[in-house]
């Protein structure tokens, strides 16, 4: 227990006589070391977790957005073809006005 500023710490094989300083350089070291578990843990799930896979490469990437590009004219040209049906200025008249 404490006793002039010295931790006495019991273990299984003996008795160890710590001061304040070195246990709270122990806690500061194992808090750390679980930080930097816990950061690689999760950087590392979230890389290689259920996709399985890295990130895409440059040219993979640049084939995707391509793709979400061809993607999004098409929806540009259909929202051009099929424009919105909006609703009436006066509040009581609530069918769609068709332009």
């Amino acid at each position: 227990m404490f006793s002039g500023g010295i931790v006495k710490v019991s273990t299984g094989i003996g008795v160890i006589y710590m001061s304040g300083l070195i246990g709270l350089l122990l806690i500061v070291g194992i808090l750390t070391l679980l930080g930097a578990g816990t950061l690689l843990f999760i950087t590392l799930k979230y890389y290689w977790g259920e996709r399985g896979t890295p990130p895409l490469k440059r040219e993979q990437r640049r084939h995707a957005r391509e793709e979400e590009l061809k993607m999004r004219a098409k929806q540009i040209e259909y929202s051009k073809t099929h424009p919105f049906a909006t609703r009436s200025a006066s509040f009581l008249d609530n069918t769609k006005v068709y332009r």
